[in-house]
């Protein structure tokens, strides 16, 4: 059986990579496994606490419940979607962003009712903070289940780009969560995305994401014409990285979420190069 006394942990909660430099996964042993294991080896994975693998946790719930409010009126975009489809080993996200492609006040409560249905059993007493039909763009509400906190942004379809979607399996990770299909845009939707993302913000997250999908293989000549059709430039050669998050910012934005497996500058070359050999 596996010991967790026997790995020590840090200040923050999390195990002490320094003295666990390839500490043996809980789901290492033989017989059945519980959530409880599932979740320490995501711990493991993606070297986070404990809060935020609850936080991931309950996300799993809430993903299955807003699947089954309906997956033709909303799409699931952004970072956290990105970790439950083509990036699922990267990072842990935070916070639900979802896109309301019909009547947002009737979404909104839709998707209310069906959290608090699926999520008051496993969690206890669901609120939100403001209610999502409230909650003014581009603020999000807070959803509180069991003492944690989610974010769930729903924005309107209104003068967002129509990135092409699909309906697919998301990753749930943990075997108590119901399995979910939902729409979520095309792997090319989700480059031009954040290639659109970054040159908004020039965020560490994106620009992370954004490396990821570069060692996939995702940044496509597909991909780079979607852009050029609704992004902010008509081609990506307009993106510019000359200004890159610092170590400081990198960490500070990414450290909590993962393992991180790069540097920014050497991110943004990689990436940069990428969208250069598409000529």
């Amino acid at each position: 059986m596996w010991d967790e006394s026997k790995h020590p942990r840090t200040g923050d909660g999390r195990f002490d990579v320094a003295k666990n430099p390839a500490p043996e996964s809980p789901l290492a042993g033989e017989g059945p496994v519980s959530v409880e294991d599932q979740m320490l080896d995501v711990e493991f994975q993606f070297g986070v606490g404990p809060e935020q693998v609850k936080r991931d946790h309950l996300i799993s719930h809430a993903l299955a419940a807003i699947a089954n409010s309906g997956t033709e009126d909303v799409v699931f975009f952004g970072g956290t979607a990105l970790s439950r489809t083509l990036l699922t080993d990267l990072r842990l996200s935070e916070d639900i962003d979802l896109i309301a492609l019909g009547d947002r006040g009737e979404i909104s409560d839709r998707i209310e009712q069906s959290l608090d249905r699926a999520l008051r059993r496993p969690f206890g007493r669901v609120t939100f903070t403001p209610r999502l039909r409230d909650a003014r763009h581009p603020e999000p509400s807070v959803m509180t289940a069991g003492g944690i906190r989610v974010q769930i942004q729903l924005l309107s379809a209104e003068g967002y780009p129509p990135w092409p979607t699909e309906v697919v399996d998301i990753e749930q990770r943990y075997a108590d969560a119901p399995p979910a299909r939902m729409r979520v845009l095309t792997p090319e939707g989700f480059v031009a995305s954040k290639l659109s993302a970054w040159v908004d913000r020039e965020a560490p997250r994106d620009l992370y994401d954004l490396w990821a999908l570069t060692q996939r293989g995702n940044i496509t000549p597909e991909a780079a014409a979607l852009f050029g059709k609704y992004g902010p430039f008509t081609s990506t050669r307009g993106i510019s990285f000359v200004r890159v998050p610092t170590d400081a910012e990198w960490d500070a934005a990414l450290d909590h979420q993962c393992i991180v497996g790069v540097r920014p500058r050497e991110a943004a070359e990689m990436v940069q190069a990428a969208l250069n050999d598409l000529g």
